[in-house]
């Protein structure tokens, strides 16, 4: 049902010059090309700075802020009724890589008044399975179970995707967007997320996950046509809700790009909300930038007219294909035929490896899949194709033939064991399940390439000295945003303790010990020399 904005925060707004956007129409105060027009080039300097934390302002008013709770309460149930407050966990999921946060509480109420070892049912994201106790962090929880084959998975091995424990797509509301002494109007802002979204609701969390799009309500308000921020339309707001250390998703990006895999840029902002009662600082977030914003296939294939898929569900494994698996994110008229007839091409026999080669490499840009998999793998970022179906678009490149091309997205569980999700180096356990690491890999020519690019990794992005370095920079970015000055409240956090955000880069099963040993355990993987 849709709804006419209030003025709300708005209403002192000056409109004082007559813009291109139509006859009669006037442009808010303070509006110029560079900062909102449309026109503007992305300005990545700006918006994802690599060496600062930017403040970012939202005010909402207090009768929309009501409407987006009463949207979630009808779909979560009341805001904290799901758990009490801790620390989130780390970046592995429950209790893994990043240490010293809290797991679902889900998982660890299932062992109360149990030992180690002891038999556990417990149901978590919407799937009840049974496995055994185990201790984590000194503290006991319902272990999920691999997926088949070990490959990954949900719990019960699924690893069709996170499941719907946020149903419907969170309400939009207008917001005042303030940045740099500058304002933009009637901006949207919903609530955004699956897991994190639920999990930071259900524990009563207030650094919840927003996604911003500047030009959402230009039907209410033409004066908005257009709107942009410096460039960009819509921008992500991550919460960091299962990493203690709060860098994993941008530095995890930074390495992908850098090792020449399509995804987001992004930067780090201290969020404040107005919603009637003052700003109020909601945290460190990573801001990312959407990927369905023309910026991003611009900068990464030189246009931004091919259809864009977001793939979530049991479609997006590549065994067969489903169009509710593919939504259609952008250029909507050119449908689905790409990816059905490149998941036809995956599955098609494979007696004649040439032939078999050559069809789906006429569907998709396989070297690029296959430099994906490299650098997922290297980095075990276990919530993504492999483990789960999801956390990855498909642009069909007008101007490569159609074919699709890999799109990385949401990095927020890397460098973690993922309590045994991430899969191996070799991907000698990946079953069919998951075809398109399966049959790649049963394929001499594109195991010879995978191999190939994960050496690549691991003596370029991914040294010691060279992951190292980016953990380094962004912790001294970051750290009085978390922990130091203007440390993260009571009620906005994850992090249990300021140790908490500390361990989780430099404890044993931080992310710096993590960097000092991925190229050494990797070449013995492979049985490379180290």
């Amino acid at each position: 049902m849709s709804r006419s904005p209030r003025l709300g925060a708005f209403a002192s707004l000056v409109f004082t010059f007559t813009s291109a956007c139509g006859a009669g129409v006037e442009r808010p105060e303070g509006w110029s090309e560079e900062s909102h027009g449309k026109k503007a080039s992305p300005a990545y300097d700006v918006v994802f700075p690599q060496d600062k934390v930017n403040r970012l302002d939202l005010i909402i008013s207090p009768e929309d802020w009501q409407v987006m709770q009463d949207d979630m309460t009808g779909m979560l149930g009341a805001f904290g009724a799901g758990g009490g407050m801790g620390g989130g966990g780390g970046g592995g999921g429950p209790g893994g890589g990043g240490g010293g946060g809290a797991p679902p509480v889900e998982l660890t109420q299932a062992c109360e008044g149990k030992a180690a070892g002891d038999a556990c049912t417990a149901t978590f994201q919407g799937t009840t399975f049974t496995s055994t106790c185990t201790s984590r962090n000194n503290q006991l929880l319902c272990q999920p179970p691999r997926g088949p084959g070990g490959g990954g998975g949900g719990p019960g091995g699924g690893g069709g995707g996170p499941g719907d424990i946020v149903p419907n797509t969170p309400v939009y509301v207008p917001a005042t967007f303030k940045f740099g002494g500058k304002t933009w109007p009637y901006v949207g802002v919903r609530m955004k997320g699956n897991s994190s979204l639920g999990e930071t609701w259900r524990r009563g969390v207030g650094k919840l996950p927003l996604r911003l799009n500047f030009d959402k309500f230009k039907a209410e308000h033409p004066e908005t046509d257009g709107q942009r921020f410096y460039g960009f339309e819509k921008l992500s707001l991550g919460n960091g809700a299962a990493d203690t250390s709060l860098m994993r998703d941008k530095v995890t990006a930074d390495v992908y790009r850098q090792f020449g895999v399509p995804a987001p840029s992004t930067g780090f902002a201290a969020l404040y909300v107005d919603h009637g009662e003052g700003p109020q600082y909601w945290g460190l977030f990573t801001v990312d930038e959407d990927a369905d914003n023309n910026s991003l296939l611009d900068r990464h294939f030189g246009n931004h007219d091919g259809a864009l898929y977001e793939a979530d569900g049991v479609g997006a494994r590549w065994q067969a294909f489903d169009e509710e698996s593919f939504a259609l994110q952008k250029n909507e008229e050119l449908g689905w035929a790409p990816v059905q007839e490149a998941i036809a091409a995956l599955n098609a026999d494979r007696t004649d490896a040439a032939t078999w080669r050559a069809n789906l490499e006429a569907k998709l840009e396989v070297t690029g899949f296959l430099r994906w998999l490299a650098i997922n793998t290297v980095m075990q970022n276990w919530d993504a194709y492999g483990a789960m179906a999801h956390n990855y678009y498909l642009y069909s490149d007008p101007q490569d033939g159609g074919r699709l091309h890999w799109i990385s997205w949401d990095h927020d569980r890397s460098m973690g064991e993922g309590m045994g999700r991430s899969t191996s180096v070799t991907h000698a356990t990946t079953d069919a399940t998951w075809p398109l690491i399966r049959f790649l890999m049963d394929d001499p020519v594109y195991a010879a390439q995978y191999r190939q690019f994960v050496l690549e990794a691991v003596d370029g992005p991914v040294t010691p000295d060279a992951l190292q370095a980016r953990i380094r920079s962004a912790y001294d970015t970051i750290a009085p945003w978390a922990v130091g000055d203007n440390a993260e409240q009571p009620g906005y956090t994850f992090l249990s303790t300021p140790a908490s955000f500390e361990t989780a880069i430099s404890g044993t099963s931080g992310l710096l010990n993590f960097a000092a040993k991925r190229q050494a355990d990797v070449k013995t993987a492979l049985g490379a020399t180290p």
